[in-house]
């Protein structure tokens, strides 16, 4: 039961509505994470609304870390942190945007496969797949706003 909840919520963040279901939890009709980085050109998601704005591309990229990162500690390895180089990407052609959609694709599909798999008795489980949720929440959040500011800039 745990696992299915946070399988369907951390789904919606990445995929949006669920085929059989009539509503959403928090993400409106397209406005997934893939739906919505499906709709960027790498000049798109490489373009800065600000200076001190982080890009999409550099939003991908963290989410991407961020997951990779859980899933070596959820498999009970450790790795070092690097946070700051999981930003300093903020520019991507249009092979390196694609190859870091479909990098993510892999790690939501694996993060989904290991939500079966473990005990959420456990704590640092739960804690682990409840922070994912969050995080890409926030990431998704804070790159639908950047993707209004990018099409009013770029169109």
């Amino acid at each position: 039961m745990i696992a299915d909840t946070l399988n369907f919520l951390f789904t919606e963040v990445f995929h949006g509505k669920a085929p059989d279901e009539t509503g959403t939890y928090f993400v409106q009709s397209n406005e997934s994470l893939f739906e919505t980085l499906a709709d960027l050109t790498a000049e798109q998601a490489s373009h800065k609304i600000s200076p001190s704005v982080s890009t999409i591309a550099a939003h991908t990229i963290h989410t991407n870390y961020y997951l990779w990162f859980s899933l070596e500690f959820m498999h009970g390895r450790i790795p070092h942190a690097d946070w700051d180089s999981s930003w300093a990407t903020q520019t991507v052609t249009e092979e390196e945007w694609q190859a870091e959609i479909n990098k993510l694709r892999e790690q939501t599909d694996l993060f989904k496969s290991l939500l079966h798999s473990k005990d959420f008795t456990d704590r640092d489980n739960l804690f682990g797949a409840i922070a994912n949720i969050a995080h890409a929440s926030f990431h998704l959040g804070a790159i639908r706003q950047i993707f209004l500011a990018v099409k009013d800039q770029t169109n």
